[in-house]
Formats: structure tokens, C-alpha cells, sequence
């Protein structure tokens, strides 16, 4: 908590050590005053991290779930001393900036990115927002047309997987009920066209396979773990349908649709009489889930 408050307010994240709050300490003329106040902050900053375990906003559980790193604090510190009745503006700008780091995963240092915005950070969201969207766009790494390539890529393992499919099922569901700290049993990544058996068994039909029953090179390396073949299911469900013909898959989605991600399934099929899960239907549904996630986690 001490390292977030000197994050904070003393030398942003070059903060390392007792040192530099001792040399802060030394440059003050009136130290018995600077004292005084530098205490009255930090138990402030104690109250601010208190009260974020009790929010309720929206974007406050968000960055629960995704898991909030420690450069976050510093920023969430300086929302309540600064702009408390807007913090959850401020609560969605550091989930996009939490997303977008976890998705890419880059080992390049975001917070030497954020320092000067961190420090000259007074309370204005939308003045924050811009510096970071242009920060962020200029450095590459966490831009928007990375973030895009990341999201059209393989996805399967990736970080942020399962919180992406959750925030595209509370989408598909505004029109209904609200699924923000609903859970699943035993939640799995279905790959609706399934891995290839290790066991040795055959595909079964209703996939893309070529003359010899199996998924093509391309196929393999493009479409199997990309966002359009990976949904949310519960581990029974999963266990129930293992590798069986697209058919039968589709009939359990739409027999027991926990989730609206697998009852809309049948809106990709061209033909509900001949099912088939190939590249069309993946990459429809694939870029239904990509165009809801680039807005989702823009500066907008």
C-alpha cells in the first residue's frame, strides 16, 4: 500500500525505496508541515483502497475479475482524492488498459508508458483517457491495431479468454437478463469444431475435413483456436458432447442454451437441415465476437 501511495505522489513508478520518499523529505523547506500532510494522504489513500473492496459500479467488478495489477493502484488512489463522483469513468479506462495489457501479455514495461500520465494525473477522465489512448497508439504495443491482431489470432490459453466470452455473453444478453456475477459449473473452452482425438479416434462429420478425414494444415493453424470456434460451456455439457458430429452438438446447444453463446450458434449454420461448422460460420461468428471486443475495449 505504501509503494501505491509513493506511486502515486512521490516519483510515480520510479519509486523504489525509503530513499526516495527520505529525498522528497530532504528538498522540503517546511518538513514538519510536508510531514503532517504526507500523512494525512497516505491514510487517505488506506480509506480510497478500503472503499474500492466495497464498490458497486460496474466496471469496479470488471477489474476484480481480470485481476487489478499493482501499476492500477496509484491511478484508483488519485480517483478518490481527486474525482470521486466519477470514478467509474475512471474504473472503464483502467479496465481497457487492463484488458488490453493481458491480452497481449507484452514483456515491454507499461509503466514506464503511463509515469508522466500517472503523475500529472489530477482527477480529469477525459483529459486521461486521450493521453492514454495516444500513449498507447503510439507506443505499438497495446495499440489498437495490435490489440486487433491479438483478437484475430490463436486465442485459445490466452489470459483473458474467459473473462472476453464472459463480457460477450453480458452483451448478447442486455436485451435480458443481466449475467454480471453469474457462474457456470466447472466453467470449460468448448472448441465447437473439436481438437483432434489424441487417442487416435476419427473427426466425426459435420466439420471441415479434406479426403483423408482430417482438418487441413490452414484449418489447423487459422480456425481451431481462433475466437470463432471457442465458446463457454459447463464441464458436464462439455464432457456430454466430447467429439461428436456437429449435429449432435448443435442439438444440445440449443436443447440446454445455459449461455445466449451457444443457443446463437445456429444463426452461423447456412444449413440447419445439413449441418456444418466450416470456415463461413467460424469466421461469421469469429468476427461478430472481434467487432464487439474492439469496442468494447476502445478509448471510446
Amino acid at each position: 500500500m505504501l509503494i501505491y501511495h509513493n506511486n502515486a505522489y512521490i516519483k510515480g513508478y520510479a519509486y523504489r525505496t525509503l530513499d526516495d520518499l527520505k529525498e522528497a523529505f530532504r528538498n522540503k523547506d517546511d518538513k514538519v508541515t510536508w510531514i503532517k500532510g504526507y500523512v494525512r494522504s497516505l491514510n487517505d489513500s488506506l480509506v480510497a483502497i478500503d472503499k474500492l473492496q466495497h464498490e458497486k459500479s460496474l466496471y469496479a467488478k470488471r477489474l476484480f475479475k481480470l485481476g487489478i495489477p499493482a501499476y492500477i493502484y496509484p491511478f484508483i488512489i488519485k480517483g478518490y482524492r481527486y474525482n470521486s463522483s466519477d470514478l467509474p469513468t475512471l474504473f472503464r479506462i483502467l479496465e481497457v488498459i487492463t484488458f488490453r495489457a493481458k491480452l497481449i501479455n507484452s514483456r515491454a514495461n507499461i509503466q514506464e508508458r503511463l509515469n508522466e500520465i500517472l503523475l500529472s494525473y489530477d482527477g480529469n477522465n477525459a483529459v486521461l483517457s486521450e493521453k492514454i489512448a495516444n500513449k498507447l497508439n503510439d507506443t505499438w504495443y497495446w495499440s489498437d491495431t495490435n490489440m486487433k491482431n491479438y483478437l484475430h489470432g490463436g486465442m485459445c490459453g490466452n489470459n483473458v479468454l474467459s473473462y472476453l466470452l464472459w463480457s460477450y455473453e453480458s452483451y448478447l444478453q442486455r436485451a435480458g437478463y443481466s449475467v454480471e456475477g453469474f457462474k457456470i459449473t466447472n466453467q470449460q473452452i468448448e472448441h465447437i469444431a473439436p481438437r483432434t482425438p489424441t487417442d487416435g479416434s476419427p473427426l466425426e462429420t459435420g466439420y471441415k475435413l479434406n479426403e483423408q478425414g482430417e482438418y487441413s494444415e490452414d484449418f489447423s493453424s487459422e480456425y481451431l483456436n481462433c475466437l470463432g470456434n471457442l465458446m463457454l460451456i459447463s464441464g458436464s455439457h462439455n464432457a456430454s458432447i466430447g467429439n461428436k458430429p456437429f449435429a449432435d452438438k448443435l442439438m444440445s446447444y440449443r436443447k440446454t442454451p445455459i449461455l445466449n453463446q451457444q443457443a446463437e450458434i445456429a444463426s452461423f449454420v447456412k444449413d440447419s437441415e445439413n449441418p456444418v461448422w466450416d470456415c463461413e460460420a467460424i469466421d461469421k461468428r469469429h468476427n461478430k465476437i472481434v467487432d464487439f471486443a474492439i469496442t468494447e475495449w476502445s478509448f471510446r
